[in-house]
């Protein structure tokens, strides 16, 4: 089991910190029921494995605001755990303290079937034996006060 942390930067405020790839999750994902639906490259392939096998995996973002997570960590990554959850048939597991049943709502979504049975096959040949859990094998970094919030030209120069 490699227990080394992964590290994924959030498109777009996250590609100016250090990290081994990138993920996409949405500030709308699971916030108040707005555009539900997880992308089949939301998370990368090899996230994914990595998370089967045991493996744990960070994702960092920044928000322009002074708080401690960005809408995409706040609700998207939650969102995102409990369809993995799901996938891989553990459903019980509370992802996070701050999960709403908006959160809950869209991750049952039958939006996601074609998702899951893709994870579902990983599922076959890696056989997780522990959920996505906030806090524990998914850990989500925010940086606030991210002055360059959204601004792609002016990240890509820095990048």
């Amino acid at each position: 089991m490699n227990r080394k942390a992964m590290t994924l930067a959030n498109i777009s405020n996250g590609l100016l910190f250090t990290h081994d790839g990138v993920c996409f999750f949405s500030s709308t994902h699971g916030h108040h029921m707005g555009l539900g639906y997880f992308r089949m490259d939301a998370m990368p392939w090899d996230a994914v494995i990595h998370l089967m096998r045991g493996g744990d995996i960070t994702i960092i973002d920044a928000t322009r605001k002074n708080k401690p997570l960005s809408d995409a960590l706040r609700y998207g990554v939650p969102t995102w755990a409990m369809v993995y959850n799901r996938a891989i048939r553990i459903r019980s597991e509370k992802v996070c303290d701050w999960q709403t049943r908006e959160m809950i709502s869209v991750a049952s979504s039958n939006k996601h079937r074609k998702l899951i049975r893709s994870y579902r096959k990983l599922a076959k040949y890696f056989k997780p034996e522990r959920p996505a859990v906030i806090g524990e094998n998914i850990k989500v970094v925010c940086y606030p006060n991210f002055q360059l919030d959204d601004q792609m030209e002016e990240i890509g120069q820095r990048v």
